[in-house]
């Protein structure tokens, strides 16, 4: 197989970033930003879906194809992926191109069961594997033992360092494309850390007085397709550290009201992790004094929408009441 017959593959050739300009740009109003009034400061939504189901479709793609250039799928004929969801959708999508006859996905109980259940549905693309493990189990180490048969690999998005550079190459320059010089501040939820990191290993390249603030649950807390600090540092060891300025931690309720909030103006409508990086903004900003806005005035704040909020129907249902998130 070439890398030309990948890329040709129609699966591939929708998911591919290549020539895409796949993040849109929402400004939000001064009723969901209030430092647009006060300070002029402006804050867009960076919405990462849309053209594609979800932002994991470019990380898994870039992945993969470095992993087929370095030779690593030779005589292997499953994958096995450990994810929360997006990941584990972009690799059974994107499997067949590569070859794969069969994908293995390891994903903990708690994932949601709309996120399990689109999954489960491409078996019939794919011979196709879900196994889950329960809270306190490690699905990385599932999955690690399930790559260790004769003929499966992995594909751990929280080591591979084609993670990162498929976001730096891409994701990074979608967003400037947008915020350009105005840009002070781009928000980004944190699970694996590689849309943090290569989107602020891009920036301190083409737009150092831009930072990326990570931002993720607060500890012993979930939000859908996040990390807390826990359980980043079980799991990950992308250098995502050197690339973030600031970290900021949002508790779930208050992710799941935010996302709500951003539902009245923002379509398509974002899911969870976007509503953890837009308060993780606002949060940020209202920490600054009155001389640091200032400093801001007629700058531009972001932050990014990495899929879409109706993956997560029954946990919005069961986290807030009918009225919680509204204006």
């Amino acid at each position: 197989m070439k890398k030309a017959d990948i890329l040709n593959h129609p699966v591939v050739a929708a998911l591919n970033p290549a020539g895409k300009q796949f993040v849109k740009a929402r400004r939000l109003s001064a009723a969901l930003n209030p430092f647009l009034t006060s300070h002029e400061i402006e804050i867009y939504a960076l919405v990462a879906f849309g053209t594609f189901p979800h932002i994991k479709s470019v990380a898994a793609l870039g992945m993969m194809l470095e992993d087929f250039k370095n030779g690593v799928y030779h005589g292997k004929h499953t994958i096995v992926v450990p994810s929360s969801g997006n990941t584990a959708h972009a690799v059974v999508r994107l499997a067949p191109a590569f070859g794969f006859r069969k994908v293995v996905v390891v994903v903990a109980s708690d994932v949601p069961e709309s996120k399990k259940g689109i999954i489960s549905a491409l078996s019939s693309t794919i011979d196709l594997e879900v196994l889950e493990v329960g809270r306190g189990q490690s699905a990385d180490r599932r999955a690690l033992e399930e790559a260790g048969k004769e003929g499966y690999v992995l594909l751990d998005q929280y080591k591979h360092l084609g993670n990162l550079r498929a976001h730096a190459r891409y994701t990074g320059p979608g967003i400037l494309h947008h915020m350009n010089k105005q840009l002070a501040f781009v928000a980004i939820a944190m699970g694996s850390g590689g849309t943090a990191a290569g989107v602020g290993s891009f920036l301190k390249q083409e737009r150092p007085s831009a930072q990326v603030l990570g931002v993720r649950p607060k500890l012993g807390e979930r939000v859908p397709g996040t990390r807390d600090a826990a359980r980043m540092a079980e799991v990950v060891t992308l250098p995502w550290q050197e690339m973030v300025g600031t970290v900021v931690e949002v508790g779930r309720r208050r992710s799941f009201e935010a996302m709500r909030r951003l539902w009245i103006e923002i379509e398509p409508q974002p899911g969870p992790s976007s509503g953890l990086a837009y308060e993780g903004l606002l949060e940020h900003l209202r920490s600054l004094g009155d001389k640091e806005l200032e400093a801001l005035r007629g700058k531009r704040a972001a932050f990014l929408c990495p899929d879409d909020g109706r993956f997560y129907s029954e946990r919005i249902g069961g986290e807030l009441d009918p009225d919680q998130g509204a204006l």
